[in-house]
């Protein structure tokens, strides 16, 4: 699908007007390439189990970080991560969408060796919490540019606390309950990402906009990649006890486990947002972070 994207850009170029530069700087090749090498590797460490990349991901980091200290035109202005309402969201951003990622990795592995489902029907029991999620983006933003994003915040984080909460309980539930469940988590988090991308664009100035939201999305991605090699980990080791006490199935204990972590960082978020930007700050990270 990114490839598509490829298509657009003629449009780009006809109907985007021509920006006024008073100057222009130099590609950072060596910057771009030691950030490129870092994240590879720190995928590959956390995937593999390797602790070689890890320490190699560090190095890499390391150079980097030396490199757009000292370039006339580095990749990345360093000056951007003292902007703490920006770092805050993108702290927050990392750690819920390395949540929100188990609702497309794990659910599957949960139907097929819990519900014992082939691979056609997983994919029509994830149909309605797609469609539910597309149909309501919508209402998100307005939500959102009616009531603020602290508001929008609050209610994707309590779907997402609901539906980790109730897949952890009913793991060995009839197929049609983790549909329904899914439909909470998948709409939470597609209003999350509407109130981060809200939240996050506001802190920047006009100037850092382009290169902040980018360095958003490769988090995103990475934060994402990070946390399906830890969830394969977890499922790999499996487990023989169940945290989570009110849960009546016998089987699947690893998923209820993976669940209540979720269901319970998710409400630690929900209330660290909630003293911290809440109380006091009805715009959320718009207004503070």
């Amino acid at each position: 699908m990114p490839l598509l994207i490829l298509a657009t850009l003629p449009f780009y170029r006809k109907y985007l007007a021509e920006e006024d530069t008073l100057s222009r700087g130099s590609f950072d090749w060596l910057g771009g390439a030691l950030l490129g090498v870092s994240v590879a590797l720190l995928l590959l460490g956390v995937t593999n189990g390797t602790w070689w990349f890890l320490l190699g991901s560090l190095l890499t980091l390391a150079l980097f970080i030396v490199r757009i200290r000292r370039a006339a035109d580095p990749f990345v202005q360093p000056k951007i991560f003292a902007n703490k309402r920006y770092t805050a969201g993108l702290v927050l951003a990392v750690l819920i969408n390395g949540m929100g990622i188990a609702l497309y990795y794990v659910s599957p592995l949960l139907l097929s060796s819990v519900q014992e489902l082939s691979t056609n029907w997983i994919g029509f029991v994830m149909v309605p919490a797609a469609v539910a999620s597309a149909l309501l983006g919508r209402v998100g933003g307005k939500i959102a540019d009616r009531k603020g994003n602290a508001y929008l915040f609050f209610l994707a984080s309590g779907l997402l606390l609901v539906c980790f909460g109730l897949l952890s309980t009913f793991t060995g539930i009839a197929v049609i309950g983790i549909a329904c469940f899914l439909i909470f988590g998948n709409v939470g988090q597609s209003f999350m990402q509407i109130t981060l991308a809200n939240s996050i664009s506001a802190t920047l100035a006009k100037e850092q906009a382009g290169v902040g939201m980018g360095i958003f999305s490769m988090l995103n991605f990475i934060s994402m990649g990070i946390a399906l090699g830890i969830y394969s980990k977890v499922i790999d080791l499996g487990a023989t006890t169940q945290w989570n006490p009110v849960n009546p199935y016998p089987a699947g204990f690893v998923y209820s486990n993976i669940y209540l972590v979720l269901a319970t960082l998710h409400a630690l978020i929900f209330l660290f947002y909630y003293f911290r930007f809440g109380k006091t700050r009805s715009s959320g990270l718009q207004a503070n972070s």
